[in-house]
């Protein structure tokens, strides 16, 4: 007869769930807000936000205790000494008691930043960010399964992401093919003889296969180049498996409208397919521009790149975008590699004019629980998105959170949506979707489109805390598949 399970045995599978949901989220990033929202449901069942809030103020009462009964002592007065060391000794025990339960609730109530996609491409300037990847994704697809087992009502969802990072190749793996592809092979016979002597036979292998491929090839024919392969095989990695311009439904429409949000649809721009392929070629090199022109808070990023390799019939604005994408890691706010799809997609958009002032009310800012829309810094649009985004989705759209995501606009679609209805023209920014990453991880958010800068084309970062009046936000829903840097 098996043993009937206890409520101490509930409340250790629980902490357990929440745990898992905790480790994953630093992992997969794209689809960490929904498990940051899940440990937040599963956590509030026997540690709610207000239960931890008091938690918190515990250790602010000790140390108030500690001063009254240094006061008490120095005037003598005893009994008050005794009732507040009484006191002390009870604030302590109950401290200590959920001293465990405390430190799990700071990481999901306290917790609103984003982390970085450590998969996505080009990042091995970060520390810690070119080693190990082997051990974290075998680690994140293990913890899916356990969450799977023990968390069934997503068990699905859980099931899914490990299937996807099961069969995900490593970005490290990759990077150092490409960079590896762009020596010559003096120079790496030089890196094998020194990963030789240190032992290192991951790179020894990478760049015993790349010499004897280029062997194999000048055997082959003389004038061929043997990075070619890999310089073209590369983009199919960040094909979207997903539709991203499948129409949404007429009921999903029109409950959108009510809510300040319209159907839009970004068109692709010429030479799309080539041009796809010219970014994830190159997104790879982690040529990240140590330059930062700094003016009012605000950062411009580099846009230079080499242009031999941009497709025809490509304009001006659209290969300086390309050129800081590939000089500057912008993240979205899935902390994955912000790479555009140039592709055509559908999309709900905020779709006011901006001839005239933004409105500084409506269902949509009053559903994330935000007053205004101007001057607001990306930290508080962070927290509003990450606390209502997914609800706001699911019950007021009936859309899954898990394939739509709401956001700030993304750039691309800005100026792919904005460019029939007169956006950029104003002297004014708007809040893009995503971060700018500096070589020591930090942080500044994507503003832009300002006439007086290049309009649709212009894009800045600001500090996440700055909340000036010339930016306003505008939200858009996206197609979560849109913020995955790669496919496999």
């Amino acid at each position: 007869m098996s043993k009937k399970p206890t409520t101490q045995d509930k409340t250790t599978t629980l902490e357990a769930a929440v745990q898992l949901l905790v480790n994953v989220r630093g992992s997969d990033t794209v689809y960490a807000d929904l498990y940051l929202r899940r440990a937040g449901e599963l956590l509030a069942t026997v540690l709610s936000q207000a239960q931890y809030n008091a938690l918190r103020g515990i250790q602010g009462d000790i140390n108030t205790v500690v001063k009254q009964i240094s006061l008490a002592t120095a005037s003598q007065d005893w009994a008050q000494v005794a009732s507040l060391a009484t006191r002390l000794d009870e604030l302590r025990r109950s401290a200590g008691e959920n001293a465990a339960l405390s430190r799990l609730g700071a990481t999901v109530y306290d917790t609103h930043g984003v982390s970085i996609d450590p998969f996505s491409p080009g990042f091995e300037f970060l520390p810690g960010f070119d080693k190990g990847l082997a051990e974290r994704r075998d680690a994140l697809v293990a913890n899916l399964k356990a969450l799977a087992s023990v968390d069934a009502p997503l068990a699905p969802l859980y099931a899914s992401r490990g299937a996807f990072f099961a069969g995900l190749i490593l970005a490290s793996g990759r990077s150092a093919a490409a960079s590896v592809s762009a020596k010559s092979s003096a120079e790496i016979q030089q890196l094998a003889v020194r990963a030789a002597q240190q032992g290192d036979t991951s790179q020894l292998r990478l760049y015993a296969q790349e010499l004897a491929a280029r062997q194999a090839k000048e055997a082959a024919s003389a004038g061929s180049k043997s990075d070619t392969q890999t310089a073209t095989a590369a983009p199919a990695a960040y094909h979207y498996p997903v539709d991203l311009s499948a129409p949404f439904s007429d009921e999903v429409a029109q409950r959108a409208r009510a809510l300040g949000l319209v159907v839009a649809r970004a068109e692709p721009p010429p030479q799309a397919a080539p041009l796809f392929d010219f970014v994830t070629t190159g997104i790879w090199q982690a040529n990240i521009s140590d330059t930062e022109t700094t003016q009012e808070g605000i950062v411009r990023a580099e846009a230079i790149v080499d242009t031999s390799g941009f497709p025809s019939e490509m304009s001006g604005p659209l290969k300086e975008l390309v050129g800081q994408l590939l000089q500057n890691p912008f993240i979205n706010s899935g902390g994955a590699r912000y790479i555009p799809p140039f592709s055509a997609e559908a999309v709900l958009v905020e779709d006011f004019p901006e001839q005239q002032e933004a409105p500084a009310t409506g269902e949509l800012l009053s559903a994330l629980g935000l007053t205004r829309r101007r001057a607001l810094n990306r930290l508080e649009i962070q927290v509003a998105l990450l606390q209502h985004g997914a609800r706001f989705l699911q019950e007021r759209l009936l859309l899954d959170p898990a394939e739509f995501r709401l956001v700030c606009i993304p750039h691309d679609l800005y100026i792919g949506v904005g460019r029939h209805r007169g956006w950029g023209q104003q002297q004014q920014w708007t809040h893009f979707d995503g971060f700018q990453v500096f070589r020591n991880g930090r942080l500044r958010a994507l503003v832009g489109g300002d006439v007086r800068y290049g309009g649709l084309s212009d894009l800045v970062s600001i500090d996440i805390s700055d909340q000036r009046e010339s930016v306003i936000a505008r939200f858009a829903v996206i197609r979560r598949a849109r913020q995955v840097a790669r496919w496999r």
